[in-house]
């Protein structure tokens, strides 16, 4: 018996082993887990001793006809689940398989009576490529307190194709993340984790899709602390302002000659398959998909609004980001940068809107002579253009998210600013770099023993134990994170955020340091581009939410799968 493509397949719990050649076979350990689908079996894994349950469906199998659908309820099976198929999503220079959506789990070796905290890692890879981590990061399988958690979601075209249509509303990916955390809450407890105390821990543009799912409002109780490093959905790249555009273009790749209208274009990504879907060079990426014939649009409203009034889920946070280098801003190329350009507004990111050309114009002008004084030098320019990069991609749109959570959410929300130590493979000297995140850090086999990894996982123990990264202080960490601090629902100035400002050899407390910020807030509390929504479609929306205000809030499950029967 199988389940669709995966190739799962599903024995009884008897084993017939051969003999050969007078060899006994030993059994591999392995412990039997009963879900509400049946009984998986994992088995022991070393270096940690730990236990692994790889590629349980956590949604249906998606045949050809029903991509771009919402996930679909599991599949139940009788007899064991081999819970042993290493599965990857279909996505550029990796096999993958359609039938995709499902969950990874590793348990410690030694199980008690009591529920360990579960830590769900949402994978990386620009919502393009990479998969559920076959083997998590060794700092958390070695604490041995932890039921650790990674999935697949749908990429590229077949995650974030967005035509705001009934048959393709858009952000599918983010559906599939909202379903497999559904899992883990009917589900983890079974492993031993416990289903009330769920950490989601994300990186990059993983970060902004948990972002969404927290606007989204249908993860309340299935999630109660995020990690979320280096993604902001305030950034320029955060979404799609013209998902339609990269619905054309990307099929024109593919040799699509037919009109933009959406109709069209779904047949031909419908019938297309998915080995040409991933060559296709255009970014998928989220949208507002407030189609008003989808009650369940994920994100109905610019994602500024939504922070503004305080429409998401409420958790304790902790963000960070970091300061990178000139070389990792603008390349190793900077013979480049002999001048500013003659016309800036091409720099200018493209979330700000004007309303006609002469204000675009002096705008660019300004922020020119903001960041390109007429005195520069040669070397003041290079590193100018690397602030302004790093400034509208990452430091401003990290820092207001920040301050947006914080002055709604009934949680803390903590802000770091790091700078990751990294080996000189000339020699053993520590040199700083900011190339990798945290998690990518910790993710390698070999994690030099020094400050950094010590401060770092003492911060994030705590946070996932107790919601609070310095309960009190110790020797060891002298000093007390402060959480983002708002007068009442009011914003502080974005120049007073305090941030904790984590280095290879100390930590500090302070504001994080960027004096153009303020700048910056000037400029988009004036001109940002929100994802607009017609007054027609506003109306249609509140109608939609009101009728689905008459239904029971907490039942999670018409939500996470609305198309059920």
């Amino acid at each position: 018996m199988r389940l669709g493509a995966v190739g799962v397949v599903l024995t009884v719990s008897t084993v017939t082993y051969v003999a050969v050649a007078r060899t006994t076979p030993v059994p591999r350990p392995h412990r039997d887990v009963v879900t509400l689908q049946g009984t998986v079996r994992g088995y022991l894994a070393s270096n940690p001793p730990h236990f692994a349950y790889y590629g349980i469906p956590y949604a249906r199998s998606l045949t050809q006809s029903g991509r771009f659908k919402n996930p679909q309820p599991p599949p139940t099976w009788g007899g064991i689940f081999e819970a042993l198929h290493k599965i990857k999503c279909p996505q550029v220079k990796a096999a993958g398989d359609e039938n995709c959506l499902v969950i990874n789990i590793f348990t410690p070796e030694k199980q008690d009576a009591t529920l360990l905290p579960v830590v769900v890692f949402v994978h990386g890879g620009d919502l393009q490529k990479g998969w559920g981590a076959h083997r998590p990061p060794a700092l958390f399988l070695e604490e041995g307190n932890n039921v650790i958690v990674t999935f697949n979601y749908r990429l590229g075209s077949l995650g974030f194709l967005c035509l705001r249509t009934p048959e393709v509303p858009g952000n599918a990916g983010l559906k599939d993340q909202i379903a497999a955390l559904y899992w883990v809450h009917r589900n983890i407890q079974q492993f031993g984790g416990n289903p009330q105390d769920v950490t989601v821990y994300a990186t990059e543009a993983a970060a902004i899709a948990v972002q969404l799912i927290l606007l989204s409002e249908l993860v309340e109780g299935l999630l109660h602390k995020v990690i979320l490093e280096s993604g902001s959905v305030l950034s320029p790249a955060a979404l799609a302002y013209d998902p339609l555009g990269t619905a054309y273009t990307g099929a024109a790749y593919l040799g699509y000659t037919g009109s933009a209208d959406p109709d069209k274009l779904y047949q031909f990504y419908l019938q297309a398959s998915d080995e040409d879907l991933v060559t296709i060079p255009e970014t998928f990426q989220p949208c507002v998909d407030n189609t008003t014939d989808n009650i369940h649009s994920l994100i109905d409203l610019d994602p500024m609004q939504k922070l503004e009034d305080g429409l998401f889920t409420n958790v304790p946070m902790i963000i960070t980001y970091t300061q990178k280098d000139t070389a990792s801003i603008l390349g190793t190329d900077l013979e480049r940068f002999e001048k500013p350009p003659d016309h800036f507004e091409y720099l200018l990111p493209h979330n700000l809107q004007f309303k006609n050309e002469e204000v675009k114009s002096e705008v660019a002008k300004i922020v020119k002579k903001f960041y390109f004084p007429e005195d520069f030098t040669r070397n003041s320019m290079v590193h100018n253009y690397a602030y302004y990069v790093q400034d509208i991609l990452v430091d401003y749109p990290i820092i207001k998210l920040a301050m947006m959570f914080a002055v709604k959410n009934t949680y803390p929300v903590y802000v770091m600013k790091y700078t990751l130590p990294k080996i000189n493979k000339d020699s053993n000297k520590l040199e700083s770099s900011s190339s990798d995140t945290i998690l990518e850090y910790l993710q390698k086999d070999k994690v030099q023993s020094n400050l950094f990894v010590e401060l770092v996982t003492m911060l994030l123990r705590n946070f996932k134990s107790l919601g609070d990264p310095t309960p009190l202080t110790t020797a060891f960490i002298p000093l007390i994170w402060q959480p983002v601090r708002t007068e009442g629902e009011t914003l502080s100035r974005i120049s007073d955020v305090q941030v904790l400002h984590l280095g290879s050899t100390r930590m500090t407390v302070s504001s994080h340091g960027n004096p153009r910020l303020q700048f910056w807030d000037k400029v988009y509390t004036r001109f940002h581009r929100a994802h607009e929504v017609t007054e027609e479609e506003t109306e249609d929306i509140l109608s939609i939410k009101e009728e689905e205000e008459d239904h029971d809030d907490n039942d999670l499950y018409k939500l996470v799968f609305p198309e059920e029967k």
